[in-house]
């Protein structure tokens, strides 16, 4: 897939706006508003923004493992689920490209940044939202989980690299550097599972947990043992 900045511009700015918290009817929030823009159609000529999928179904689950294949995928809260519970998952990944100010200004650099992940996370919801549409037109579409991923629902940042062999990385120009993070920096990659039962997900507050992994069998919000 790829997406023009003008398709998804109106979920950004309404993403960047609640992250600097700018007030629009505050007069100082609108000058530094008005340089955010700025900034942004800066950026709006160098984004790349591509996204990625596949579905596939797991072959087997132990635990917080589920199998794909010769690819195991972790997750805390697999361990929620049953195998026969579980109809696929979309695996995605997406990105923004290099977007960042050639500006040497330190807010300059803050907006772009800011902006950078309010265009990943509206790129997000753009796929989240085709995803739901192509399930919703199965024959038996199942129930689609929010998206887990390195990073949150108890899944470890080094997952990424097994989603990595499930999903090319260079079909959106995305690759780990030495120590594990993807480049562009502006990239994201997860999973929706498509299950049977809904009542089995673990609840949207598990998502931005600040909890460690190992946290996961001492709360009493997310189910896991």
């Amino acid at each position: 897939m790829h997406v023009q900045a003008e398709d998804i511009y109106p979920v950004a700015e309404e993403y960047f706006l609640k992250t600097a918290r700018f007030d629009r009817n505050n007069e100082k929030h609108m000058r530094m508003w008005s340089r955010a823009l700025e900034i942004y159609d800066e950026l709006r000529d160098k984004a790349e923004l591509k996204a990625v999928y596949r579905y596939m179904v797991p072959d087997k689950k132990e635990g917080k493992n589920l199998f794909f294949q010769d690819v195991s995928i972790v997750c805390n809260a697999f361990e929620l689920l049953s195998l026969e519970n579980i109809k696929g998952a979309y695996f995605y990944l997406l990105t923004a490209g290099r977007v960042h100010t050639d500006s040497d200004q330190l807010v300059d650099q803050l907006y772009s940044d800011v902006w950078g992940t309010s265009l990943v996370d509206a790129l997000r919801q753009k796929v989240g939202e085709h995803i739901f549409s192509v399930e919703s037109k199965r024959e038996t579409p199942g129930v689609l989980s929010e998206p887990f991923g390195p990073g949150y629902y108890g899944m470890p940042l080094e997952q990424t690299s097994e989603i990595f062999r499930i999903i090319d990385p260079s079909l959106v120009n995305v690759y780990l550097s030495t120590g594990g993070m993807m480049v562009p920096q502006k990239s994201v990659t997860g999973l929706y599972l498509s299950v049977k039962d809904g009542t089995q997900l673990p609840p949207l507050s598990c998502e931005s947990c600040i909890g460690g992994t190992f946290g996961c069998a001492f709360c009493n919000r997310s189910g896991i043992k």
